[in-house]
């Protein structure tokens, strides 16, 4: 069912924003502030000889990559960390000392480790997303209350049994948190990725153009990029309505 005021909430922020900007660039006058009726036309030529949706593609592959990745390896270690006291109280100092730092001080690292490409741009990916995700896990898993642990002791369950019936149903709510703030990340960092490791993708689009002085293709980019990162939150939203039956 369609919601109209939604819809009209979307239309006048749209709307609002549409003419702000443009008052701000007919009051300044500056070749590098494009009006959105310049940057709209411009858009154009940009999909008729379809670099922009290449440039599109390649972003998307390598955000798709490394998020995965990272969440395998990031999920996997969140349970077990999770589950052992001693784990968690081993491995937090560290962890504590590498989460504070920002996937983009890496950059100049991974090139010097991976050199320029996709090794590069995955590297940078798989961190932004680690820590959300092994965060959420962790304390998803540590937070599970006592009652559930004498449950399985009464029923014998094993380590598996236990991990599938009880563990991951509770975990699963702060796994698709974890992934929420993950892909957001990842998405971040791989636009940042390209603009210095990767001759390809968005973020490489946009430090040409902007060597160019072609602002309009600039904030087009811009805006396409925050539309995908939007698309990609809401199929995190979306799976977690299908799969996260109980909580609804």
């Amino acid at each position: 069912m369609i919601n109209s005021e939604k819809i009209w909430r979307w239309v006048s922020v749209i709307t609002i924003s549409f003419y702000v900007w443009w008052i701000i660039s007919f009051i300044f006058e500056n070749p590098f502030i494009p009006g959105p009726f310049e940057v709209i036309f411009s858009s154009i030529d940009l999909f008729k000889d379809g670099e922009i949706l290449v440039h599109t593609w390649g972003s998307i592959r390598r955000t798709i990559l490394g998020f995965i990745l990272s969440l395998v390896v990031a999920s996997s270690l969140g349970y077990i960390v999770g589950t052992s006291l001693f784990l968690r109280n081993y491995f937090s100092p560290v962890l504590e000392l590498l989460r504070p730092i920002p996937p983009i001080a890496w950059i100049p690292m991974s090139i010097l480790w991976f050199g320029i490409g996709d090794a590069s741009s995955l590297f940078i990916i798989f961190l932004a997303s680690f820590f959300p995700v092994f965060t959420s896990v962790s304390f998803g898993v540590a937070s599970l209350p006592q009652i559930y642990h004498r449950v399985s002791d009464n029923y014998n369950l094993n380590i598996f049994q236990k991990f599938i019936h009880i563990i991951f149903p509770f975990s699963l709510p702060y796994l698709i948190s974890g992934c929420k703030i993950g892909i957001g990340f990842s998405w971040m960092a791989v636009i940042a990725a390209e603009m210095v490791a990767v001759d390809s993708g968005l973020g490489y689009f946009i430090e040409i153009n902007r060597v160019l002085l072609k602002t309009h293709y600039v904030i087009f980019t811009m805006i396409l990029i925050g539309l995908i990162g939007y698309v990609m939150h809401k199929i995190i939203n979306y799976i977690e309505l299908k799969i996260i039956i109980w909580e609804q």
